[in-house]
């Protein structure tokens, strides 16, 4: 099905589309009969029948939470010759996360954590309510009200369900393998969600393009997915060790509960962080200081130069203790994450 905007369907005229894939089209749309703006998911009958769709829809107007969108209607509308089910929900203006990527393509560890905090407080009410979300990734999560609303999937008790088709990047090694979902396999969308948010949003896109699906699918059974290696130097063992344990290929190895990640995460400690300037520039941020670094390679080596940038006076000094000459590459990249880590860990 073709929209467009000026499509008139029912009371809903079509103004913008604001994302969408597989499972249908969001659009922004003006609801005659409020007179307001909503936010209108539009999904073609012939992907699934009404009645499952609408299924879905039920069960996101029982939900009340602050972390869960809430959906507040859903309509049949003939269109074209065929059916389209409508389903309304608030609009929050300021789109997905991933507007709040920086110049990096990721967003700093204290957003990214807090981001990933609320998201599994979301998770929490839904477990609570024997529901699954089955659709955890940045586009998915929206700005406003913090909270996000995609694929649930109803089961008596938590037991694992059959999963509907499920966003193949973020999907579980076992729903590959079995086709089920289940706390768990939330917990591992989370994991790969947050790596993502902390490293750059298109890391996992760029790896399924180099791999391709079956291989990429095999990574992930082994443990490979996130890549060990694919982190950036100031990200944290802390930071890693959950996002691994979120992401393990044994669900029994993972966090068993959304609480239980929650509770991982909260107890991080940042001081600092690393961010991008529009000029693609590293720096640091720790209380009131900015700090950079400057790299070159010359016959005796690398050579290392940190820098310390006070925000009040704007006077810039070397930082000698991570600032160094003659270094091998390996020796380089060391310092370099050294020095980066101390500032996360308000070390200088």
């Amino acid at each position: 099905m073709t929209f467009s905007p000026g499509t008139q369907l029912y009371k809903y005229a079509l103004k913008q589309k604001i994302g969408g894939g597989h499972f249908g089209e969001v659009w922004l749309a003006h609801d005659a009969t409020l007179s307001s703006d909503v936010a209108i998911k539009l999904l073609d009958e012939r992907m699934a029948p009404a009645t499952i769709i609408l299924k879905e829809a039920q069960v996101g107007n029982r939900l009340n939470h602050q972390n869960v969108v809430k959906v507040h209607y859903a309509d049949v509308v003939d269109f074209g010759g065929s059916r389209v089910v409508v389903i309304a929900m608030d609009h929050h203006q300021n789109g997905s996360i991933v507007s709040q990527v920086n110049p990096g393509n990721f967003i700093t560890a204290p957003k990214a954590l807090s981001f990933a905090i609320d998201i599994l407080r979301g998770l929490e009410y839904l477990h609570e309510q024997s529901l699954f979300h089955n659709d955890i990734k940045p586009s998915n999560i929206l700005l406003g009200s913090h909270g996000d609303y995609g694929i649930s999937c109803v089961s008596p008790g938590l037991a694992p369900a059959a999963a509907p088709n499920a966003y193949v990047l973020h999907r579980a090694p076992e729903t590959t393998a079995t086709n089920s979902i289940s706390v768990t396999t939330d917990v591992y969308q989370v994991g790969l969600t947050l790596y993502r948010l902390l490293n750059g949003i298109g890391l996992i896109k760029d790896l399924v393009a180099r791999v391709g699906v079956s291989e990429f699918e095999k990574l992930k059974t082994q443990g490979k997915v996130p890549p060990p290696d694919g982190y950036l130097p100031f990200i944290t063992l802390a930071i890693k060790r959950i996002i691994s344990k979120a992401t393990n290929p044994d669900p029994t190895q993972r966090f068993q509960t959304a609480l239980e990640m929650r509770r991982a995460l909260e107890k991080i400690s940042l001081f600092g962080h690393w961010d991008v300037m529009a000029t693609g520039e590293l720096f640091g941020m720790l209380t009131n200081n900015r700090y950079t670094y400057a790299t070159s390679k010359s016959k005796g080596g690398y050579e290392f130069s940190a820098l310390k940038e006070s925000n009040k006076t704007s006077r810039k000094i070397c930082v000698s203790k991570f600032s160094q000459k003659g270094l091998t590459e390996r020796e380089h990249n060391e310092l370099k994450r050294n020095f980066m880590l101390a500032v996360v860990n308000g070390e200088l």
